[in-house]
């Protein structure tokens, strides 16, 4: 898997300008034996099954497609990946939704199978209420990140405000959880994986879900770069009829999905089991987006300052879903 080069984080104030300032090319179609592939380059998180299953079953081949994963670790490194010509296309939260707000040159044009809210709060387990860590350390994650939106929502249902708290960037969910285990933080923001992980093996336990306050809210999205959109659009549509074949095979084979992300992405079996056991069955394989919830999520980060109160740009014109499969 391809490696981001972009290590530094950049404001999503700026990436409007970024985006305005560079002028990446798409690389050159691959070539496989006979077949000429078109390289599409995806910006997501390592571990994104349906993508690795896909490439792994030849799904995305058969479209004419070969998949270059570029590995991020969040939202804004996705934005910011493809601004700078980086990455064709992504899957990631709702940092897609303030880029193409502020004006980055990408089109939210798809939906993953399970687009909410799935972050939740892992505390130690001595904690009993969200009221209990006001002015102790805690890692909410990086500055524009889904996951400190979804903890200032959480305290600001709570009563509280950020400097109630002592913000910790910890880092990657593994880096927060290992934060977590060593008692450096004493809460962070994080995937049900990842929690289920922490209270399985005694030292975390689930004090909050942020979908219990964010109400009709659509988190996840697919995007494709407006550049990538006008010159391969074929490759587009290619893409996410690989992608909805990828996703329904696997919710008609939850048990195959659960032993390729154990044997081929190392996941943990018990926690993994737990998780998506329940998952998988519920994913919504259309493709389609939420626009009423998608509507929400701009209001909400309108409200946490993630996108200018002035702004009048609505789910309509960010989200283009021409390129979904009939």
């Amino acid at each position: 898997m391809q490696r981001l080069s972009i290590t530094k984080f950049i404001p999503l104030l700026f990436l409007v300008l970024l985006a305005a300032g560079c002028t990446g090319k798409n690389e050159q179609p691959a070539v496989t034996g006979q077949a000429q592939k078109t390289l599409v380059r995806y910006a997501t998180s390592a571990g994104n099954l349906p993508i690795a299953f896909g490439i792994k079953k030849g799904y995305f081949a058969e479209q004419g497609i070969e998949v270059k994963v570029v590995t991020i670790t969040g939202g804004v490194e996705a934005v910011t990946a493809a601004a700078a010509g980086e990455a064709d296309m992504g899957g990631m939260g709702s940092p897609v939704i303030v880029g193409a707000v502020a004006g980055v040159p990408i089109t939210i044009i798809a939906s993953p199978p399970a687009a909410g809210q799935h972050f939740i709060l892992v505390s130690k387990p001595q904690y009993k209420s969200f009221a209990e860590l006001k002015g102790k350390a805690v890692s909410p994650g990086a500055p524009g990140q889904g996951t400190i939106q979804a903890f200032n929502v959480i305290a600001k249902a709570k009563g509280f405000k950020p400097s109630d708290f002592q913000y910790v960037n910890a880092g990657t969910s593994a880096n927060a959880l290992a934060a977590l285990q060593a008692g450096k933080v004493e809460a962070v923001i994080t995937s049900e994986l990842v929690g289920v992980k922490a209270e399985l093996e005694g030292f975390g336990k689930v004090l909050e879900r942020a979908a219990d306050y964010f109400g009709h809210y659509q988190h996840s999205f697919i995007f494709a770069t407006k550049t990538f959109i006008q010159e391969k659009p074929d490759a587009v549509r290619g893409f996410l009829a690989a992608y909805r074949k990828t996703v329904e095979y696997l919710k008609a084979h939850p048990d195959e999905a659960i032993t390729f992300a154990v044997k081929e992405l190392q996941q943990d079996e018990v926690t993994y089991k737990k998780v998506y056991a329940k998952e998988i069955p519920n994913w919504d394989t259309s493709g389609r987006v939420d626009f009423v919830g998608t509507e929400h999520a701009i209001n909400i980060l309108k409200d946490l300052g993630d996108i200018s109160p002035n702004s009048r740009v609505t789910a309509q014109q960010i989200v283009d879903e021409q390129f979904l499969p009939k």
